[in-house]
């Protein structure tokens, strides 16, 4: 069984220091099927305004944007 993990993420590329979202992912890379990272607190930069939210690093070297994380969440 794979392992979840629930973080929250900005809900878009223009959040606007606002629009986050919480979402639940399988917790591998969907590159590799390798671990993705441990979570830590993070900053999302939209150009404007800065968002509080989590970020992680995969072991794999993978990089995981949220653009392509919540197409994940969208196709699951």
């Amino acid at each position: 069984m794979t392992e979840k993990q629930t973080v929250t993420i900005p809900a878009r590329d223009e959040h606007e220091g606002v629009y986050s979202i919480q979402v639940e992912l399988d917790w591998v890379c969907p590159v590799c099927g390798g671990p993705r990272g441990k979570v830590h607190k993070a900053r999302s930069h939209d150009g404007l305004l800065i968002l509080h939210c989590d970020g992680w690093t995969n072991p794999c070297g993978h990089v995981d944007r949220y653009a392509a994380v919540r197409e994940e969440v969208l196709a699951q």
